[in-house]
Parts: structure tokens; sequence; C-alpha cells
């Protein structure tokens, strides 16, 4: 079959790469057996750690432009939009707004941030101290630091990692847990 119309094959690329895979897992007798860079490698797609699954779902969208009020891959993201759109795949609800889920599930030190924790920040105004940014943990240790996945509207205007420094750093707020572990 032959497809030429662009949003056509993006829509076809989008379905191939991330819902085929979610719903082969789903119905899988036998774990989908596949890896970013080689198809015929026998390391599996999702892990026994969910967080881990939801931080590797998540990076699968890096590079996905920044679009005020998007939360698709197709459309693009905003930050919010983003954080709902990968949880959501997981099962997890959480509110549309990135200030709605700095009161969703637990509140975490710093300290204790792991993957897989939501990540809160003022908006770039700094006269406001309201929580209007958010990522999702994806590393946390004293050698390294702190380091999350976000949609940027920043120099990036895409999916990008980020290290928890600089202005991030000024602009924390806060950490919450949605996840059971």
């Amino acid at each position: 079959m032959k497809v030429s119309h662009p949003a056509v094959r993006h829509y076809l690329l989008v379905t191939i790469l991330f819902i085929f895979p979610i719903v082969k897992k789903a119905n899988a007798v036998e774990p989908l057996l596949t890896t970013a860079h080689n198809f015929d490698s026998h390391a599996p797609i999702f892990e026994s750690n969910p967080e881990q699954d939801l931080i590797s779902f998540a990076k699968k969208l890096l590079g996905v432009k920044y679009r005020y009020g998007a939360s698709s891959p197709t459309s693009g993201f905003d930050c919010s939009g983003f954080v709902h759109y990968v949880f959501k795949k997981f099962g997890v609800a959480l509110p549309r707004s990135s200030s709605a889920m700095g009161k969703a599930g637990e509140d975490v030190s710093l300290a204790q941030a792991k993957a897989g924790d939501i990540i809160l920040f003022t908006g770039t105004n700094p006269a406001r101290r309201s929580i209007g940014h958010v990522g999702i943990v994806l590393s946390n240790s004293a050698e390294s630091g702190l380091r999350f996945i976000h949609a940027s509207s920043g120099k990036a205007q895409a999916v990008t990692e980020t290290m928890l420094e600089g202005s991030y750093k000024r602009r924390f707020m806060k950490v919450v847990r949605v996840t059971a572990s």
C-alpha cells in the first residue's frame, strides 16, 4: 500500500512505534522482544520496573515539538500535556494543568526524588512563586544530580532532557510521587 500524504504517514508511524507495541504487550503471551536500536535483539522493550518503563516511553518522545495547549505526539506537547500523556499511557490519571499536578500524589523531598516522580517549577516570571512548569524525574543521585524530561518552551522548543541547575534550580518548587512504589 502506497501512502503519500505526510499526515497519514506520520499517523501510521506513530501507530507502529507507540500503539502497536503497547497493544502487543497487553495481548502477548511472551514479552515483546525489541530495542530502540536493534529489533533483532532479545532485550525486552518493557522492563519489570514500572518507573523505568515509564521513563523509556517518555524518552521515545524526545524531540517532539513544543506547542502550547497540545498533548499528543502528532500535534506537539506543552509541559503538562507531555506529563499527562505519558502517565495516562500507564493508567495513572492526572489533572491536565501543572498547578493541579502539584496537588496530586504525595510530596517527596528533593533528596528522595526518583525516576518517575513529577518535578514542578514556577513559570518563567520570577515575580510569581506559583507552579507553572512540570517534568518527569529521569534520575537523581548525589554524584550526578537530578535529571528530568519535559516539554520546553525555551531554547529547545521540544521534549528534552535537562539537569536541575541554573534557572531550573532557582525555579524549583517541589516533587510529587503519583506511582505506587
